[in-house]
């Protein structure tokens, strides 16, 4: 009972708030950031798949609220749907990395999908080494991206974060970034809703308003066919 009750909550009453932030990429491109000396910001490459998983590991093991929500199986996957992941390079280490999608994605925490126009890049999934934070890593991996991704047509950028986020909020900040709205997605008494103030940036949302009532409807189902709960898709 005791670990039903909170889950009743959160469908009676809740809410999450991820802060859309845009910039031009012809802008981000021209920004004189850089990391500190020794550090290099690239793109991804096959060699780097034994540092990247190792960066991963450390990832799951010293992090409590940003666990990497996907492994190396997923990254060939990403590569091949047309997506670039840049990389902070410390000599044999990886101390940081970035995911960017031509295209539509998924945004887990808040369970909608980012619908993208021509142009547009989605920035998502990043993560710096707790070693290697205060090192202006995050930002450099920015402009480094962004001066690849300008000769290949792209012309803005996006990227969303959680609203209690302050230390990334300082980061595109420093970095000219504009808050262009909130996406924000939650429960009413057991209806979900979803609101987008972020203008022109269009969003889907998948879960629908009655997603609760959905979730019991399988269960029970699967219960009375005897078959269990399926297992859920990978989210790449």
């Amino acid at each position: 009972m005791a670990g039903f009750l909170p889950k009743v909550r959160r469908y009676m009453f809740s809410q999450k708030t991820m802060m859309l932030y845009t910039q031009s990429i012809k802008d981000v491109a021209s920004m004189d950031i850089r990391c500190a000396e020794g550090l290099l910001c690239r793109e991804l490459l096959p060699r780097d798949r034994g540092t990247f998983a190792k960066l991963l590991g450390t990832q799951r093991k010293r992090e409590t609220l940003f666990q990497p929500v996907f492994g190396m199986e997923d990254v060939e996957e990403r590569v091949a749907r047309g997506e670039h992941c840049f990389v902070c390079e410390d000599g044999e280490r990886i101390a940081g990395y970035i995911w960017f999608s031509p295209r539509e994605k998924f945004i887990l925490e808040i369970k909608v999908t980012l619908q993208l126009q021509d142009g547009d890049v989605y920035a998502y999934n990043a993560y710096v080494d707790e070693e290697y934070r205060g090192r202006n890593i995050t930002p450099s991996i920015l402009v480094a991206a962004c001066r690849v991704l300008l000769p290949a047509g792209f012309t803005r950028l996006l990227l969303v974060t959680m609203d209690w986020n302050e230390s990334t909020h300082r980061t595109l900040k420093k970095a000219k970034f504009l808050c262009k709205g909130n996406l924000t997605a939650g429960y009413f008494a057991t209806i979900r809703f979803m609101i987008n103030t972020c203008g022109d940036i269009d969003t889907l949302n998948n879960a629908g308003p009655f997603e609760l009532y959905g979730k019991l409807f399988r269960k029970v189902a699967a219960a009375l066919s005897g078959k269990g709960a399926t297992a859920r898709p990978r989210m790449v």
